[in-house]
């Protein structure tokens, strides 16, 4: 079970939840990946955890390492496109009626005042990130 709040930190909270799939370009077009990520977006972050029984770490993207968020067309699905500082993107898909949402949250994120929150992610964090997004 994922304990968002646990994972909170002071002053931080939350914007919107969605249940998204990472879609990775194939020879054969778009595919969805498994399992399927919970993604939370907090004033300060945005947290994947994906949603199986086994015990995984939250990866975790603070606001200042994204670079752009768009709405996305792959293939047959519609989904988002983010951005990282990195030079990699992630595309997400998710819900068509909730895309929206999870574009317009995210926006909202990177707009909003960071205060006390500390903006430069571990780099274990990131670099975790990465290697589980390029074993799906």
């Amino acid at each position: 079970m994922w304990d968002e709040d646990a994972l909170l930190l002071p002053g931080e909270s939350k914007l919107g939840r969605y249940h998204v799939a990472i879609l990775r370009r194939t020879s054969s077009g778009w595919v969805p990946t498994t399992p399927p990520l919970n993604v939370l977006v907090t004033n300060y972050r945005l947290l994947m955890h994906p949603q199986t029984r086994r015990q995984y770490q939250t990866a975790v993207i603070p606001s200042h390492f994204i670079t752009q968020i768009s709405k996305a067309e792959m293939g047959y699905h519609k989904g988002v496109k983010i951005g990282l500082k990195n030079g990699m993107h992630l595309y997400l898909t998710i819900n068509w009626s909730e895309n929206e949402g999870l574009t317009e949250t995210v926006t909202q994120m990177l707009t909003s005042p960071l205060g006390a929150f500390s903006p430069h992610p571990p780099e274990d964090d990131v670099n975790r990130m990465i290697s589980f997004i390029s074993h799906l």
